[in-house]
């Protein structure tokens, strides 16, 4: 019998187990996919997740973690990205830099009549950041569940009172320019798992993302795993993949009954649960139910897109010199970002030890298309995918007579078998009292708890981070 039992394939899931495991509880974590984060097609390598990878700068999120586990840094392995990543629009291309200086002048380059309002904005958003990230780090909660944590917020009532104000003044700049405010927005989705959080007072750690540090690995997300892996692995734990959750039995012994990939079935017993909000087996836990947290009654969480990849090998002569590594190409400056407005591209630039030549590139494209099953039906995505690949053309005029590969079943199958990994676009209702769309992670079951990026949507990638955190932090409190 074991202390925890994780379920999850995301990174969030992977998180709360290395936590877990390391402070001494007896840890199983079930990845039923075990997919990971790297596939290869062809001879071309790629990525399943295009989000940027955040919080490896000093004192943040996930180098923090890493430290804390005692596990062997990585951002050596990686890539400090300069420009961070960049934005194209029909008549516009935004570098983003990772010093402000830097950034504002080229933001003037594109937009000189509004080089005032740019610099003042990223003066209050790193003004705002520091404080939202001391929050974190003080209140990984982000909620208030205390009368501690009351008196700690009032101190920074102020400060969110400034940033509304300013941020207020700013949307008016960005509402009479209809182009810069795409410029934003398309940053909004690319560093965002929520629609609709722009002006919230989280939104400066978000737009700060170049300044605070981005970084790219050959690997992809897949060295957070193996390393998160090996720890857990490491202190006792256990590591399930390629298997099938059956059955769940809840009560204050939790039996999980599991399948391996050659059809062997056991039974794994825990006195406390992690789970996944992106699991897709959690009617197993909820039943006729449905909702598997009371908090979900007054503020439901809504999956609105899930991302859509193809993947195209292509020759490097293909894209301008300096292309960044995370690329948001927005088609039309006067339609919703969320209208099937946006391509983000992530491009594996050639390195020493790529399996392909160094003249060409595993290119990445995503949208976000809306949870509709018919919008998801096989004959719609390959028609999703060639209007891709047309509207890239536009920007690469080069890309479409010099495509090496691209797979659309293979694409369509990796988009659809990886969803409890890659993270979807959530609403979710910012609290009344506070302003943050952050959410509890305790269940309507007193042994079991969330984990996910959907619990923390304000802080991006690193809020995934930090709710796998939370939700080992939660039952390790508790076993005490």
């Amino acid at each position: 019998m074991y202390d925890l039992i994780v379920i999850g394939d995301d990174l969030s899931s992977h998180v709360a187990a290395a936590v877990a495991s390391q402070y001494g509880l007896s840890t199983v974590l079930i990845a039923e996919s075990g997919l990971g984060d790297t596939f290869i097609i062809g001879d071309f390598v790629f990525n399943i997740d295009t989000t940027p990878i955040t919080g490896l700068g000093s004192n943040q999120t996930l180098l923090s973690l890493f430290a804390e586990l005692d596990i062997e840094p990585i951002e050596r392995d990686g890539l400090l990205l300069n420009p961070s990543y960049q934005v194209i629009l029909p008549k516009h291309r935004i570098d983003f830099f990772s010093d402000q200086e830097s950034l504002v002048r080229e933001m003037a380059r594109e937009f000189p009549q509004l080089e005032v309002e740019i610099n003042k904005f990223y003066d209050y958003t790193m003004k705002y950041s520091a404080v939202f990230s001391q929050w974190l780090r003080n209140h990984p909660f982000v909620q208030i569940h205390s009368i501690r944590d009351f008196g700690n917020f009032l101190k920074i009532v102020p400060a969110l009172i400034s940033h509304k104000l300013k941020a207020k003044k700013f949307n008016q700049t960005l509402m009479s320019n209809p182009s810069l405010k795409k410029v934003w927005e398309a940053q909004h989705a690319l560093l965002s798992f929520g629609t609709d959080i722009q002006n919230s007072f989280s939104s400066s750690f978000l737009y700060s993302a170049p300044l605070r540090g981005l970084f790219y690995f050959e690997q992809g997300k897949q060295i957070l795993f193996n390393a998160l892996i090996k720890k857990i692995e490491s202190t006792g734990g256990l590591y399930l993949s390629q298997c099938e959750i059956s059955a769940i039995e809840k009560g204050r012994l939790i039996n999980v009954n599991v399948t391996d990939k050659d059809g062997v079935s056991s039974t794994i017993s825990a006195k406390k649960m992690i789970v996944s909000s992106k699991w897709n087996g959690m009617p197993l836990l909820t039943g006729r139910n449905k909702k598997i947290s009371n908090s979900d009654w007054f503020r439901p969480v809504k999956i609105t897109h899930y991302p859509f990849t193809i993947h195209l090998g292509v020759p490097k002569k293909c894209f301008p010199e300096k292309t960044a590594h995370h690329i948001a190409v927005v088609s039309e400056v006067n339609r919703d970002i969320h209208d099937d407005n946006l391509i983000i591209l992530q491009l594996s630039m050639p390195q020493k030890n790529d399996v392909v030549s160094e003249n060409k590139i595993s290119m990445m494209a995503t949208v976000f298309l809306p949870n509709d099953s018919e919008v998801w039906s096989r004959e719609n995505l390959k028609a999703q995918a060639e209007s891709m690949i047309d509207r890239l053309e536009f920007f690469l005029p080069f890309l479409k007579e010099n495509i090496e590969l691209f797979d659309v079943d293979k694409s369509i199958d990796i988009s659809n078998n990886c969803r409890q990994i890659v993270n979807p676009k959530y609403h979710v209702r910012n609290s009344f009292f506070t302003g943050f769309a952050a959410k509890n992670n305790k269940t309507s079951f007193q042994n079991i708890y969330l984990s996910g990026a959907s619990l923390l949507t304000d802080a991006g990638f690193e809020g995934e981070i930090i709710s796998g955190i939370n939700a080992a932090s939660k039952v390790l409190t508790v076993d005490k």
